[in-house]
């Protein structure tokens, strides 16, 4: 076996070692809503009412990253597809950009991300966050992963345009509140500086899949789960 096949075999060992060894699941169970507004979703398939907003889950029996989380947390989804539920179910804890099931988001939009939850200074997980605030974070999420481009920046996001649009249920504009708080994280997203290393994304292949802000050490350990993985695909490619 040469050196770089040598290197390869180890590295993907490790990867496996990590993985095996966090087996990074957790038992989650949604307790209800925080706060937020009811909106109008409208998506290339469908269109509905839906709550843009803080969701309440609790954390219990986690293992490897899992193990940092535990009681009560707010919540972001990042998938419009799967809903909630309040059976205590397992989630498997990936990289934010390995989330959504089904459809990853990718480096780009999970760094886009990261730079709302930067801007937002924790604000937006808090319970005496406003309605407006936490609606339109939900809907800046959402909309990042529908339709967010690195290199067009902000300019790529609009709740009027593209695959993901947003307005009161009755059909008219946002509130103005939710309005103002868009435009500022949309002018504040893609901050090339923000890490995703304190996000996680909490995924189900039955249930709505969240995003999930991740205590130190587990989020140095996410960042180095994140990195093997990558070093994984691109030796192997």
């Amino acid at each position: 076996m040469n050196t770089r096949s040598k290197m390869i075999a180890l590295l993907t060992s490790a990867v496996g070692l990590v993985s095996a060894a966090n087996a990074d699941l957790v038992d989650m169970r949604y307790v209800g809503r925080g706060q937020g507004r009811t909106v109008r979703i409208t998506t290339p398939s469908s269109s509905f009412n839906v709550f843009a907003g803080q969701l309440r889950h609790v954390f219990s029996n986690g293992t490897g990253l899992g193990a940092q989380l535990s009681g009560e947390m707010i919540t972001f989804c990042t998938d419009l597809t799967q809903e909630v539920t309040s059976s205590t179910r397992t989630y498997t804890i990936l990289p934010l950009e390995s989330a959504p099931v089904g459809g990853a988001m990718g480096s780009d939009k999970a760094r886009a991300i990261a730079s709302l939850y930067d801007y937002a200074l924790g604000v937006q997980l808090e319970q005496g966050a406003s309605a407006d605030l936490a609606c339109a974070f939900q809907l800046a999420v959402w909309e990042i992963v529908a339709d967010y481009s690195w290199s067009l920046g902000g300019s790529s996001l609009s709740m009027a345009g593209g695959s993901f649009r947003a307005t009161r249920t009755d059909g008219s504009p946002l509130w103005s509140g939710v309005t103002n708080y868009l435009n500022a994280f949309f002018f504040n997203t893609g901050n090339a500086s923000s890490s995703t290393a304190g996000l996680a994304g909490v995924t189900s292949g039955s249930y709505q899949d969240q995003i999930v802000t991740v205590p130190a050490p587990g989020a140095a350990a996410l960042a180095g789960l994140g990195m093997m993985l990558c070093i994984k695909r691109r030796r192997t490619a």
